[in-house]
Parts: C-alpha cells; sequence; structure tokens
C-alpha cells in the first residue's frame, strides 16, 4: 500500500513538531487571522476594474449560448461515438457557466 502525500507530510511534521508555512517560516498558525484586511486587497484593485459595464457582461452571456447552440448542431452534425465525450465535457462546462449566473444571480 503506498502511503499517502498528507501521511508522509504528518510523519515529517511529527518529527520536529513544525509546520512550514508562507516563505519557509516554521511558526506558521491556520488559525491566526490573516495578516491584510479586506480593504488592504480592495485598495490593491486598480479602480477600473470596479467599473461594470452590462454589455460586456451581456457579451458574455451571448457568447455562452452561442458556444452552447454550435456544440448542439456539432453533435447533430457529427453524430459520432469519436465526437460524444468530447461532447459531453464541452457541452457540460459551458451549462455550468449558465449554471453559475443563475445561481449568483
Amino acid at each position: 500500500m503506498t502511503e499517502s502525500c498528507l501521511e508522509r507530510s504528518n510523519k515529517k511534521d511529527a518529527s520536529n513538531d513544525t509546520v512550514d508555512g508562507i516563505d519557509g517560516e516554521g511558526d506558521f498558525d491556520p488559525s491566526a487571522p490573516p495578516p491584510f484586511k479586506i480593504a488592504e486587497i480592495r485598495a490593491a484593485i486598480p479602480k477600473h476594474c470596479w467599473v461594470k459595464n452590462p454589455w460586456r457582461s451581456l457579451s458574455y452571456v451571448l457568447r455562452d449560448v452561442t458556444v452552447i447552440v454550435a456544440l448542439a448542431a456539432a453533435a447533430l452534425r457529427l453524430d459520432s461515438w469519436v465526437f460524444w465525450p468530447l461532447y459531453w465535457a464541452a457541452q457540460g462546462t459551458m451549462f455550468w457557466a449558465i449554471f453559475v449566473l443563475g445561481h449568483d444571480w
């Protein structure tokens, strides 16, 4: 039976009672609050990223719907056992994008 990465990591950490943290520091406490605030993160994001553009957003929705229709048309045209697994993965990804839009609305 092979040993998982987590088991190896736990054995390694048990030997020296430290957990390698960020930047190689050995005193990382995962329960401690992060050393930054949300306001600092928002201040680091450029102002143009906060501007909402409904036309751009709708263009992405139109693009997704167009890809879904194109994949369905390709499925009808290329009715082959080689194509179907690719179709399922691609169409599943596109419907997942539509699900996310509906779920987050």
